[in-house]
């Protein structure tokens, strides 16, 4: 029963780890072939995009998309997670102005260096580094550049600070918090964090895991999967005709003015391929009819 294929945009809960959602909805579909885009730790609630069927083939584009969060950055107490759920490390008293909040909050717009926390996936010598944490170890790790593309301050009521920040693939909130707590001088982790967007997939659009366990057994499914050519509506589109979806179909190179990664559909809209374009050319790369 694997004709269902598509996107479901999630609203994740508290408590729930990414792969509960998934574990959840493959009971409520039937499916086994169901992946998420992007892990939300199970204190974190918001948006979560899964990939159902055919769609999972899409997953790595969709994750790399940038996500947008809100955040309680809380000041004064510093935790081993970084979070609200790991031991108190140290507490200092908080005497931060909103203004000293604003010109931190600065130094970190654009592309930072980011060292990925102990408590996180991130592989060390075949292992996961909240494996190591775990054990009490900490081992060195390399920083990665990741890019704040918005951090706003939202509200200030000290020592609790609630901020936007639209991100890059692979930034750490967490970390972005303790580090701001750091150039504050009084520590700080993060609390509440509700991530917004991922992409064009927004909180205002998601939706529960029960009310698409609802919509699969009133045989009404298709008004939450979302088709993988819209999952993927930013890129370029290079449409083709019945000789050209041939071509396609069996891998062949087609001619396309774009450069770079784009969706070739059929008149009718249909996602038949993804391709990389260069020099007139392009060349599928995933192809699905």
């Amino acid at each position: 029963m694997e004709q269902i294929s598509g996107i479901l945009n999630i609203n994740k809960g508290e408590g729930l780890t990414s792969h509960d959602v998934v574990g959840k909805l493959r009971r409520i579909l039937g499916l086994r072939r169901i992946g998420h885009t992007g892990t939300l730790d199970p204190g974190a609630t918001g948006v979560l995009v899964v990939c159902v069927g055919q769609a999972t083939r899409i997953a790595q584009y969709l994750e790399a998309m940038e996500k947008s969060y809100v955040a309680e950055l809380v000041l004064g107490t510093t935790t081993t997670t970084e979070d609200r759920d790991g031991e108190i490390l140290q507490t200092k008293p908080v005497a931060v102005t909103e203004k000293q909040l604003e010109a931190a909050l600065s130094k970190f717009r654009g592309p930072i260096q980011q060292l990925p926390p102990m408590y996180s996936a991130v592989h060390h010598k075949g292992r996961r580094l909240y494996e190591l944490a775990r054990e009490g170890q900490v081992v060195a790790r390399e920083p990665r550049e990741v890019t704040i593309h918005k951090l706003e301050l939202r509200e200030f009521q000290s020592p609790v600070a609630k901020i936007h920040v639209e991100c890059s693939k692979g930034t750490y909130i967490r970390t972005l918090c303790a580090d701001l707590g750091a150039e504050l001088g009084t520590g700080g982790h993060m609390g509440k964090l509700v991530r917004t967007g991922v992409g064009q997939f927004s909180l205002d659009d998601a939706v529960s895991i029960e009310a698409v366990e609802i919509a699969k057994n009133e045989g009404k499914l298709e008004k939450f999967l979302i088709p993988m050519g819209q999952g993927l509506a930013s890129w370029p589109v290079v449409q083709v005709e019945e000789e050209g979806a041939r071509t396609v179909a069996n891998g062949g190179k087609i001619p396309g003015a774009s450069v770079g990664m784009v969706r070739i559909e059929d008149r009718a809209g249909t996602l038949l391929a993804l391709a990389r374009c260069e020099d007139g050319i392009c060349q599928p790369v995933r192809v699905f009819h």
